[in-house]
């Protein structure tokens, strides 16, 4: 942590003030802490010794009252909690008695003193006190001294802080001030002290300082403008060694990056730093022979060794690239080659550049290319499995469907002439059981109904367009409002609702959700249905409430599965395929869809289409 000068000297007063203060009064406080505790040692046992003595004629003549006033009289001490006095010819009897068990606060002390009479022992008292009185009024003491010593302290860093800030802070601010003005070569300003102290020499010492290097200062300005001549002057020696300080910097003996020279035209280097030797394991001399570079460059990358030595390349952009040389023992070595073209003073061309060891990565990055497509082809095979899959498994869907539905009729055909049959024998019980089977087999015609429109709108096409939702929903209202004329319910629809969907695939969504709706609020008082929308997040949610009885969202997870059903009895009627069409349609257009409800307290559900 970084301390400011401020702060530090701040710290260090404070707990010089502070620190001896603390362990004097901690001391002081121990000390009287146990003065304390063995004054009240020696007074419980004087106490305990008294009672002792003021107890032989009671318990001697057998008398308790005798012995009362002595108790009550202690007793008056509140730092006495109990008195017990025990009569030994009694069998071990109390005697006497006296208990303030509300006086006890801190630690309880007992001490028990036997009751001697001729050389007899003729009972004990026993006397429990407690030193609470004495530790509050040491701990008050000690609070007092806290305060004490923290208004001390407190008043004493402020004069400290005041003096501290006019005499030695204010004028380092101003030291700084003038020497970031002096790092800065700000030196026409001159810096003025009255101060006789250290800080005033100091500030003298930087007036002295600035003038020194604004002298300095003017004489460097005149020797460069001589240096300058002097350069321009030897313009030509200057450039040669700025060539040879470039090449010797490229020598790096101990790196991987190998520099290098050539000439254009000539497919040798001129110049190769040592490290080629390890590359290749080729002897160096090898490096600088005719037609070196046409020996051992891949043949598939010869076409850019020829790009970039060739006589008629006059770019001098510089230039990089990835190729392959053969290595002593006839592999290859991957290497990056970078290479730029300069003129010299004779206005020829010269390649400089550095070769750089890239096997290992370059490998490994082939190896991660081979993988990636290998990859590539498995997901495009396993794709290619999946859809097939569940091509086969709709059409199998399909054809079981038609199948049951077909032996279904088949069978609601022959309970029907079983039926037919059994009605004119007037054989009730049989009729009974042949209508629970035709109302089961309807069921579960049903069920395959559903299934397939389930199926149908899982695999139908998006035709997506711009939908005024308000207006879909009061025509669907209207439609399904006809249909129940004895269920007077209001409903309230938003204007001006719009979204970019299916409308035949958003119309059945709504009917279902209204529908729901309408099921749900038969038995409410004042029934009310209301469609509104919101925005979250740059989305728009679309919410369809009621009144109605609600549901126990301990049951949501079953909303939306097909032939689930929160309700049963012919009041809420349906297969409980509603919800589950609804979702599967949702999700066709990317969304999401949830429910919110309570027991009586109404149902509201919430949609999105992107």
């Amino acid at each position: 942590m970084r301390f400011t000068l401020r702060a530090a000297i701040i710290l260090a007063v404070l707990f010089g003030l502070l620190l001896p203060a603390t362990i004097n009064g901690y001391f002081g406080m121990q000390a009287e802490l146990r003065n304390l505790n063995q004054q009240f040692a020696h007074e419980h046992r004087r106490l305990t010794e008294l009672l002792a003595l003021g107890m032989q004629d009671p318990l001697w003549n057998l008398s308790p009252d005798a012995g009362q006033p002595l108790i009550d009289s202690m007793m008056n001490d509140p730092r006495i909690v109990r008195i017990t006095v025990v009569d030994n010819s009694g069998g071990g009897d109390t005697f006497l008695t006296a208990n303030h068990p509300e006086r006890r606060s801190h630690s309880l002390s007992s001490d028990t003193e036997p009751v001697i009479r001729e050389g007899q022992q003729i009972g004990k008292v026993t006397l429990e006190m407690d030193n609470g009185p004495g530790i509050q009024a040491l701990e008050r003491k000690q609070r007092q001294y806290i305060i004490s010593v923290a208004v001390q302290a407190i008043i004493s860093i402020g004069l400290i802080y005041v003096l501290l800030n006019a005499r030695l802070l204010t004028p380092l601010q101003r030291l700084l001030r003038q020497s970031g003005q002096l790092a800065r070569h700000e030196l026409d300003e001159a810096f003025t002290w009255a101060r006789d102290d250290e800080l005033g020499e100091l500030g003298l010492s930087l007036e002295t300082t600035r003038q020194s290097l604004r002298q300095l200062i003017g004489d460097l300005e005149q020797k460069n403008l001589q240096l300058e001549a002097d350069i321009i002057s030897r313009g030509q020696a200057e450039e040669a060694l700025r060539a040879s300080e470039n090449r010797f910097r490229r020598l790096v003996e101990n790196s991987s990056v190998i520099p290098w020279d050539a000439r254009p035209g000539e497919w040798r280097f001129t110049y190769i730093g040592p490290q080629a030797e390890a590359l290749l394991g080729l002897p160096l001399s090898s490096w600088y022979e005719d037609n070196f570079l046409a020996n051992v460059v891949h043949p598939d990358d010869r076409h850019l060794i020829y790009q970039l030595f060739g006589q008629t390349n006059a770019s001098h952009a510089p230039q990089r690239f990835e190729c392959r040389l053969k290595k002593a023992d006839g592999t290859d070595n991957w290497v990056l080659l970078l290479a730029h073209t300069t003129t010299d003073s004779a206005q020829e061309r010269y390649l400089h550049g550095y070769l750089i060891d890239i096997h290992q990565h370059k490998t490994g990055e082939l190896e991660l290319e081979h993988y990636r497509q290998h990859l590539e082809d498995v997901v495009e095979n396993r794709t290619r499995a999946l859809a097939q899959a569940r091509q086969e498994t709709d059409c199998l869907s399909e054809v079981i469907t038609q199948d049951l539905l077909g032996q279904l009729r088949r069978m609601e055909g022959l309970c029907q002439i079983l039926q037919d049959e059994t009605a004119r024998q007037q054989d009730a019980g049989t009729r009974t059981y042949l209508q629970q089977l035709m109302i089961a087999m309807q069921g579960m015609h049903s069920h395959l109904d559903d299934l397939a429109t389930l199926q149908a709108f899982s695999q139908a096409e998006l035709q997506q367009e711009p939908v005024d939702v308000s207006a879909l929903a009061q025509e669907l209202f209207d439609e399904i409002s006809i249909l129940e004329p004895d269920h007077d319910v209001t409903i309230e629809i938003m204007p001006g609702m719009q979204a970019h969907a299916d409308r035949r695939l958003l119309r059945i969504v709504l009917h279902n959700l209204l529908d729901n709706a309408l099921k749900f609020t038969r038995d409410t008082r004042n029934p009310l249905i209301r469609i509104d929308c919101t925005r979250h997040q740059d989305r728009t949610i679309f919410n369809v409430s009621d009144n109605g009885c609600g549901f126990d969202m301990a049951q949501a997870s079953q909303l939306f599965k097909p032939f689930q059903r929160l309700k049963s009895g012919s009041h809420h009627s349906g297969n409980g395929i509603g919800l589950s069409i609804a979702e599967r349609i949702i999700q066709r257009h990317h969304g999401r869809i949830w429910a919110k409800s309570a027991p009586e307290g109404g149902a509201t559900f919430s949609f999105t289409l992107d």
